[in-house]
């Protein structure tokens, strides 16, 4: 016991006698390598001392790798070691195939749906030019399809569309527009395509704004009508009164 604490305390003390000015520097990098469907996994551990490749445990051999006279020695006091061994094989499981599984549930796997909304950009009558936007909300993956429908007709002109928005959240936003003139009975609506819908989801323009203007219209002016000629009849019946009234002294 003493003659190891007298060694460990004699290279300390060479280390420190024979150190560089900016001193050393010893690091352990973990590393875990994927395929492109992050199915297979490579799990390194590599020893570096002041910058230079001392050893390596490479999961695909099962065992540490030197370089140099030193990390070869290094690399075989490593090999020897069961519990460090058993570790590096635990490790392929608990670090890089449990991560690999978050990083599929929470990016290749992950499906939302879009939140799709229809509306006038702004107040609008029939007949008028106007301009309406279909936006899709917070859906992820990134890849959607948009397009307009005119009674059940795709249209192509007029539509214009913004980029996909990143949220900052894991989700994305897309915007898109199309300029027409509101006709009544037509029936407009926006048609996503996304990997998270089993079909495509359409969703109509919803009118019912426009039809309240024309029924508020359609009212008011069959008040006034009826205002106006309730106000004739009244009109009318006084002045045929006030003409057939005669007094007793006139007759």
């Amino acid at each position: 016991m003493d003659l190891c604490f007298l060694y460990k305390l004699s290279v300390s003390a060479l280390l420190l006698c024979t150190s560089p000015a900016g001193g050393y520097v010893d690091q352990l990098i973990a590393d875990c390598e994927y395929d492109d469907n992050i199915t297979d996994v490579v799990y390194l551990v590599k020893n570096v001392f002041n910058q230079k490749l001392n050893n390596i445990y490479d999961s695909r051999v099962g065992k540490y790798v030197g370089f140099g006279e030193y990390g070869m020695i290094n690399a075989a006091h490593y090999n020897s070691q069961a519990w460090k061994m058993a570790a590096r094989k635990a490790e392929v499981e608990t670090l890089c195939r449990y991560s690999a599984r978050y990083f599929r549930r929470s990016t290749l796997d992950r499906k939302v749906p879009p939140i799709v909304k229809v509306h006038l950009t702004k107040p609008a009558d029939y007949g008028e030019r106007s301009m309406l936007q279909c936006s899709l909300l917070g859906f992820f993956p990134q890849e959607v399809r948009v397009s307009w429908l005119r009674d059940g007709v795709e249209v192509s002109a007029d539509v214009s569309s913004t980029d996909v928005l990143a949220n900052g959240d894991w989700s994305f936003q897309l915007h898109s527009y199309l300029e027409l003139t509101p006709e009544r009975g037509q029936r407009v609506s926006c048609r996503v395509e996304h990997s998270s819908l089993r079909e495509a989801l359409e969703v109509d323009w919803d009118t019912s704004a426009l039809e309240a203007k024309v029924l508020k219209r359609a009212v008011g002016i069959s008040s006034f009508c009826i205002g106006f000629a309730t106000a004739a009849g009244g009109a009318v019946y006084y002045w045929w009164k006030k003409r057939s009234d005669f007094s007793p002294l006139s007759r």
